[in-house]
């Protein structure tokens, strides 16, 4: 038997261990996030009201029911509840984790040609470990199926790069618009696909891809502004806070930064980082330190029940301020700056991270494992940097991902309020 063939056989016996993880979690109903099972079971009693009266329903969804997800998954589940029991469809919704690993490795296949499959298949294996979406997938929710999408619309992107035409750049916009549907936040990833379409293509295509794109997305004007969108925006956040306070930029800036830099963590170079750190002008580095400062001082995010991340927590629940919070946001922006290459696209990247996020709250479970699908596949970062023989560490891969898991259960064992 050649090295490929055995190199295939672990990469199958690798993904279904994970995937029989998977099953045991859904046996014990693994809850990683603390909510995940309230907020499944919540829009699934919601979803049951569908299948009684669908237009009442609908009329209330978003107006009297508050939240801020689409109905489009849960009328969806209202049909299969028909026939299933809940627990039955949770079942089937650990089948989606296949497919969604598939289209993930095919992704990073197409970008990191000559990177052995081996490698490779031990990233894609992060999506089975993900503690945020291990929880949203054994508890049916939304982002996990518009993730899903979303990873398809990053399959079609890369293909596209390859062969830029018309079909393909429809293909990503389609994909991207189910996303959306499902879960609309990932609807500003548009501006980042309709940069590089308009980058890669003639005018008389680039409008006929805006054309299309808003015919696509009627139905979810009509639905927006057929409701009071705003009040059930704020409202679903549990808070009564203005639109101001929900906008902070400096809190989205600081801790989103820190949870880019948290996620990635397994696969960091720390010497390379270090290294290019050191490389970056003073001037530049100055200016950053000056931007780090003054959002601190516009900084306004509460340490309580509302996320933050882990570093934000941390810092509070260790010291009861915000120091070592900020210290660890300088590092992040210098980190998130460094492998930025000073590319457009890596910064408009970043900046749809912060708009992807406007309420004020801020969970990790909005991020992972979409802060590591993005900067493995849309962001311009030289992954052979990390991944060579001599970078690529699988204690310092697995070993990370032990520390997520240290951090939930050290949470739950002394009945933290500490949701991430």
């Amino acid at each position: 038997m050649n090295n490929n063939i055995k190199e295939k056989y672990f990469i199958y016996l690798l993904f279904s261990s994970l995937y029989i993880s998977l099953l045991i979690g859904l046996y014990l109903n693994e809850d990683n996030l603390g909510g995940a099972a309230h907020d499944s079971m919540y829009h699934f009693k919601i979803s049951e009201k569908f299948s009684e009266n669908f237009s009442k329903t609908f009329n209330e969804f978003g107006n009297i029911e508050k939240t801020r997800n689409s109905p489009i998954f849960w009328i969806f589940l209202s049909f299969l509840s028909k026939f299933f029991s809940y627990k039955s469809i949770q079942f089937l919704n650990t089948i989606l984790i296949i497919p969604f690993t598939y289209f993930f490795f095919k992704c990073l296949k197409i970008k990191y040609k000559g990177v052995k499959l081996l490698h490779l298949a031990f990233l894609s294996s992060f999506l089975f470990l993900s503690p945020s979406l291990r929880s949203l997938i054994i508890w049916p929710y939304s982002l996990s199926w518009g993730l899903f999408f979303f990873v398809i619309s990053i399959y079609f992107f890369l293909k596209y790069e390859k062969n830029l035409n018309l079909c393909n750049s429809l293909k990503i916009i389609s994909s991207l618009a189910i996303a959306s549907y499902i879960y609309p936040s990932f609807a500003v990833f548009y501006l980042f696909y309709i940069y590089k379409i308009f980058k890669n293509q003639n005018i008389k295509t680039f409008f006929l891809v805006i054309f299309l794109s808003l015919i696509i997305s009627l139905p979810c004007f009509y639905y927006i502004f057929s409701r009071d969108v705003i009040s059930s925006f704020q409202e679903s956040q549990g808070l009564n806070v203005s639109l101001i306070q929900s906008f902070n930029l400096s809190n989205k800036i600081l801790i989103i930064s820190t949870i880019c830099f948290y996620i990635l963590l397994p696969i960091i170079n720390f010497q390379r980082i270090f290294e290019k750190i050191l490389e970056i002008k003073k001037k530049k580095f100055y200016l950053i330190i000056i931007f780090c400062f003054v959002n601190f001082y516009f900084f306004n995010f509460p340490y309580s029940f509302l996320g933050g991340g882990f570093f934000h927590k941390g810092s509070n629940f260790l010291f009861g301020n915000n120091i070592l919070f900020f210290l660890f946001s300088i590092f992040s922006i210098l980190y998130l700056f460094s492998i930025s290459d000073e590319k457009f696209e890596n910064y408009l990247l970043l900046i749809i991270l912060i708009l992807y996020n406007p309420q004020l709250t801020i969970y990790i479970k909005y991020f992972d494992p979409l802060v590591f699908i993005i900067f493995l596949t849309l962001f311009n970062f030289n992954l052979k940097e990390h991944i060579s023989k001599k970078n690529f560490r699988f204690y310092q891969f697995y070993g990370f991902i032990f520390l997520y898991y240290a951090v939930i259960y050290f949470k739950k064992l002394y009945f933290l309020d500490l949701e991430f």
